[in-house]
């Protein structure tokens, strides 16, 4: 299954995601790969425009079999540990457009 981790920084939070964003994405790195009981499919920041780089939080993509495995996985994210945002929603994703077991969107 599918599932969405969308998150928020805290509004004077981009000194400690700078801090931690080194072992953030070793975090992350370690769980691609099919043998994973948590799969980061697509993950990135969420910028606050098109002329800034500035970050405003997180988004990935996961695939696990429970919500348990992924809110285990977002519970010991280094950013997540260190209290870094203000709202962080974990939930599963029915993929309509864009999944490859279909040939075409009906609507």
């Amino acid at each position: 299954m599918l599932y969405l981790r969308i998150c928020f920084d805290k509004k004077d939070g981009g000194a400690l995601r700078s801090e931690l964003l080194q072992r953030h994405r070793e975090y992350v790195a370690g769980h691609l790969g099919d043998d994973k009981a948590v799969k980061v499919v697509q993950a990135g920041p969420m910028c606050v425009g098109d002329d800034t780089n500035s970050n405003l939080g997180s988004f990935l993509v996961v695939e696990a079999q429970s919500f348990a495995d992924v809110q285990q996985f977002h519970d010991n994210d280094p950013f997540t540990r260190a209290d870094l945002f203000e709202r962080a929603d974990v939930v599963r994703w029915d993929r309509h457009i864009g999944n490859p077991s279909q040939d075409k969107y009906v609507p």
